[in-house]
Parts: C-alpha cells; structure tokens; sequence
C-alpha cells in the first residue's frame, strides 16, 4: 500500500482519511489545528497550516510520500497541487489548481472559452463598485474572489446595500478582492464528473435548494436524481463538461455547480475537489460510486478504470441538512440532545449524523458552517426521499438556552430578545463563522477583526488535547491592543496581552485556564475581550469558551456476549463519546457523543474496558466490561 500525504483533518476530510486508513494506505496527516480531528487516524501527524507549501513539503520530503491530497476544501486545492508539483507527484497542476479556485481567473478563462455565466466584475474598493454595477446590473450577488463556504456572500439590491457590505467581503478574501455577479434567478444544480485523460465521466447530477433570507447561498438540501426534464439535463450536463474541459483538468474529480433558469444553463462555479456537504455520501448511497477510490487512484498516478465510474444502481436519496430557522433547529447554546436513535431508526434513513454538541451554539442560517447535522433517506423517488428526511428529523430534540428560557421543549422557534437581535443587526460577520463580534463603541464602517476562530468548551485538568483553548482571529490593521478573558459580567480574569502593537494579520493565543499558580478557574463560560485602546473600541466574542473540568459518568452498561460478538449498551450522564479498549488498547471511539448509544466488538475475546470522554476531553475512570 500507498503513503499518502493529506492537506487537512478536519471533519470534511474525515471519511476519505478513514477509507484510505481501512484500504492499507499509511496516512500522514497536515493541519494547522493541533487538535484536528482526523489526527488519530493518521500514522503521523503535523499541527502546520497546510498553506505553508515550503513548510509541509520539508515535513513531507522524507517521509516517503506516494500521494497528496485535499479532500472537501478549495484552500487546500492550490498547496496540494504545489505540494505534489515540488515532490515530483501527480497532481492537477498549480495553473489548473489557480483557476478553479480563484473566481475571477475562473471567470476568466470560461468567458474566453465562450461558456455561458453570469455578468460579472472584479471589485476591489468603492471607487470601482458603481461602474461595476452599471455593467452587471441589479439585483446582484458579491462575495470573495477566494473563498467559500458561503462566507461574505450577500443578495444586493441597490448602491447603498453593496456599498455596506463591500468592506466585509473584501476583508474575507486573501487578497482583497470582490466578486460582482448578475443575480441568476433558477433551480441550481451539483454535478460531479470524474475527469480522466481530459475527459469527463458524469457521476451525478442532483437538485441543490436552498432556504430564503440570508442563508440563500447555502445548500440545505439535496435530492438525486434531478427533476429537471430530461433536455434540460442534456444542456447541463454539456456545459458542465465544456467548463471544465475550457479550465483544463486532466485528471480528478470535478463539482460544477449550475443555475438553470429560464434564459438558460448558467456556471456558477467549478471546483476541482470531492465537494463538501455530504455530496460524496450522495454519489455512494445514490450510485454505490465512491469518489474517495477516484481521488486516491488518481493522486497516485494510476488509471481510474471504468468501473470505478460507472453507476452500480440508482437509488432516489435526499439529503436534509439541519439548521436554524427557516431549519427546525432552535437558536441558541445546546443544552441537551435527545432522540439520534429514533432518526437513525426512523423508516427510509440511510445515515444521520451531527456536527455539534451540548454547549455548541446554534447560530442564524447564514453560511455553510451553519449547517449543524444532516439527515440522509430514500425512497420511491426523490419526493418521498425528502419527505422520509424531514418527518426523520422532526424526531431529534435540541434544547437550548433560549428555549428553556421561554419554557419550551423539543424543537421550537423562539424570538431572539431585542437586545440580542439589535445586536446581531450591528454584528460583523466572520471568516469562519465561529462567531460574532459586537462593537460597544461607534458602528464601524470596516471590520478590526475577521477571522476568529474559539475553541468553545475545555478542560483545564484533562491531561489531554483539550487541556487549554485556542483564540485565533486577524486583525485588519495594525493597531494596540489589550486582550483579556472575562466573565459573563464583564469581569476580567486574565489578561492575555497588555497595551501590545500588533497586526495586520494572524494572532493567536493559548488560555490555560488556570490561575497563577496552576489552580484551574471555576467551570463556567469565559468571553474574549479584545479592547482597541487607542481607538476607544471594545469588542467583546459572545461565542463562549467554556472551562468544564467534571468528568463523566458512566450510569448504566448493559452486555450482551455470544461466541464472536460483544453487545455492550451504555448509558452516560452527559453527552460524551465512547471508547472501547481490548487488554488497554483502544478499538472503538465513536464519532458522535450521544448520551445513549451501542457498541459491537466482534475481535477476538479479550479484556474489554468502557470508558466515556465528554465533549471537554474529561475521561470517566474505565469500567471493565463482563
């Protein structure tokens, strides 16, 4: 078997470093998050920015590596192609990598090509924004020319809307620069093609919806096969090979993303990657085609034959993807979640899964990162697929702070209170959308800080990787600064940085957690607080960090024991993931934390241990299993 070198560990890359890990393949593993989630799949791993190409190919160039890959994120598309270029490895090339990431040399090359897209300008301050405007026309869409997950995406309808939105798009894009498209009014497509030689192999074609209000860019649901007409279908699939064919990939996966309106099929992107949002399960549970096989077949050099790319079957699928309003889910910090086996069980799923936990927060529908689990269901045809979905999903219950405020249980919709929705009309966007920064000073025309990233919940005395928490944020400008840990009320408890000349750019920070002489702070939720001392602005993260050093409990294990299989059902005391030891070495860790859950060990019989981790990192003291 291969070794292969992936540029991220997050969980978009999680499924495809696993189905390389159980093929044989030694995986070594690059992400700028020490505590990346894919790391303990990997036989080695480094905690660097994938970004930095000379920095991962000096870790790299001795280790044999066979094979690079970027799973489900175009930021890592062009440091992958670098990355195999520099190694002598195959790889779709950095020209190609630059193209079909960077929007306005997409844009480009299709128009070159003659592919039909939306009208469309580059805009890179206010100057250029209204003759931009005057060529494009109203209503219009803006968002960076080098990023994704829906970040500094916006709907304007007038002057006055982009003017206001401008500064924030363009501080989310690496080099500054906006992308202005003719709104495109239609249904939107993903098509995946798998592209061998220079010549496309179509995979899927499926329906993408999407809610109203803010959120209109993010893909909430899902549906295979298409129901569009079949002539219609025709014209797509033909001006989704011409796209890629004009932007020049030879070899790898290809996810075009259409509009089909009544002017006509419209490109809206092309990725040169395995998309995100569960579209790699819609191609398995859909087709039985797994693109993981393809990427790794091709990052190795070795023909992709047919087989690999050819349909198994046709299975109707829909995925629902869970989200706040117009989503079931509530607003607010989780308290408690209840009811992932009645979804799992529920007729019609074929998968189900969450991305968060009690003491995560549910935030608006705005981008990507918005989107907290997904159901997936299928059917007779598409319809029912959906139908299947959302009655699945009704079944799941999320409590948080503001519904138990408002007395309520289950999944309700509650108001935001006036203070907080006052305060989200002021707030600034982030770049990761992990979270909102609120100005207690002036409105500001252009945002300070972008890009925050906060560890939301840790333990102090864990021993473990979440024994600190991590502030990471870029400032757009440089200027001094004081940063301090506060309570909920505003009390200071640690002071991070004093009266320091920092930026433009990356800042990151490390709390502990703990007093001056390693004595832990209380449990409770802590805010950043990030005061411009010279400018008079106080910016305070309301997305929490919680210390919670209490370790789980382990209420009830019930066992059940035959020849070569193990039953064991648990029960804990709080959200916690399980882990199954055999004679002190672990072989099960669950990838969610369920309060309530099954484990099956089919190994050979040996001394089995249970053992709960919360979602802080605290471990419960192991029970043996009889």
């Amino acid at each position: 078997m291969a070794t292969l070198l992936f540029l991220g560990a997050s969980v978009s890359q999680l499924p495809a470093i696993r189905h390389a890990r159980l093929a044989g393949h030694r995986i070594v593993a690059v992400d700028g998050d020490p505590d990346a989630v894919a790391f303990p799949l990997a036989h080695v791993s480094h905690a660097v920015d994938f970004t930095d190409v000379e920095r991962v190919i000096e870790l790299a160039s001795p280790l044999g590596i066979e094979g690079v890959l970027s799973i489900c994120t175009d930021r890592g598309v062009v440091p992958a192609a670098a990355v195999a270029e520099a190694l002598g490895l195959p790889g779709i090339g950095v020209p190609v990598a630059r193209r079909m990431t960077d929007k306005s040399e997409m844009r480009a090359c299709l128009a070159e090509g003659g592919i039909r897209q939306p009208a469309h300008r580059v805009v890179s301050s206010l100057e250029g924004l209204q003759p931009a405007l005057a060529e494009v026309g109203l209503p219009a869409v803006l968002k960076p020319v080098d990023s994704g997950g829906q970040r500094g995406l916006f709907m304007v309808g007038s002057e006055t809307d982009a003017a206001a939105h401008l500064a924030e798009t363009l501080s989310l894009s690496p080099r500054g620069a906006a992308m202005l498209e003719s709104f495109v009014d239609g249904e939107e497509l993903n098509v995946l093609l798998a592209m061998r030689g220079g010549e496309p192999s179509l995979l899927t074609v499926s329906d993408r919806l999407r809610p109203s209000g803010l959120g209109f860019g993010v893909g909430w649901i899902h549906s295979f096969p298409s129901g569009l007409p079949a002539p219609v279908l025709d014209d797509a699939r033909e001006l989704a090979f011409a796209a890629v064919r004009r932007l020049g990939l030879q070899d790898g996966i290809a996810f075009p993303q259409l509009i089909v309106s009544d002017d006509g099929v419209f490109v809206v992107e092309v990725a040169a990657r395995i998309a995100a949002g569960q579209m790699s399960d819609l191609a398995r549970l859909g087709t039985g085609i797994d693109l993981s096989d393809i990427a790794i077949a091709q990052a190795l050099g070795r023909e992709v034959p047919d087989e690999l790319v050819a349909p198994r079957f046709v299975r109707p699928i829909a995925i629902r993807f869970l989200t706040a309003q117009p989503g079931i889910l509530p607003l607010g910090t989780v308290t408690a979640v209840e009811g992932l086996d009645a979804v799992r069980g529920s007729p019609g799923v074929l998968d189900c899964g969450l991305y968060f936990g009690v003491g995560a927060r549910i935030r608006p529908l705005q981008v990507d990162a918005d989107r907290n689990g997904y159901v997936i269901a299928t059917g007779a045809n598409p319809t029912e697929a959906l139908e299947r979905a959302n009655a699945a999903s009704r079944k799941l219950v999320v409590r948080t702070n503001e519904t138990d405020q408002h007395g309520a249980g289950g999944l309700v919709q509650v108001r935001r209170p006036q203070k907080l929705a006052l305060a989200f009309a002021a707030a600034l966007l982030l770049a990761t959308g992990a979270g909102l920064v609120l100005t207690e000073a002036a409105k500001l025309q252009r945002p300070l800080v972008t890009g925050t990233r906060v560890d939301d919940l840790f333990a102090p005395l864990c021993r473990c990787a979440q024994e600190v928490a991590h502030l990471r944020f870029r400032l757009t400008r440089r200027a001094r600064v004081t940063i301090e840990m506060v309570t909920q009320s505003g009390t200071p408890v640690t002071r991070l940085v004093r009266d320091r000349l920092l930026g433009p750019g990356l800042v990151t920070f490390v709390w502990s957690g703990r007093r001056r002489f390693g004595r832990p702070f209380p449990d409770g939720s802590y805010l950043p607080q990030i005061d411009f001392v010279t400018l008079h602005r106080l910016f305070r993260l309301p997305s929490p960090i919680r210390i919670d050093d209490r370790p789980p409990t382990i209420l009830r294990v019930a066992v059940q024991a035959g020849l070569r299989l193990v039953r064991i059902r648990y029960t804990f005391d709080e959200a916690a993931y399980a882990r199954l030891l055999a004679d002190g070495k672990q072989v099960i860790l669950t990838r969610f934390a369920p309060r309530t859950g099954t484990l099956t060990w089919t190994g050979r019989r040996k001394r089995l241990t249970l053992q709960a981790i919360d979602l802080a990192g605290n471990r419960s003291r192991p029970r043996p299993i009889e």
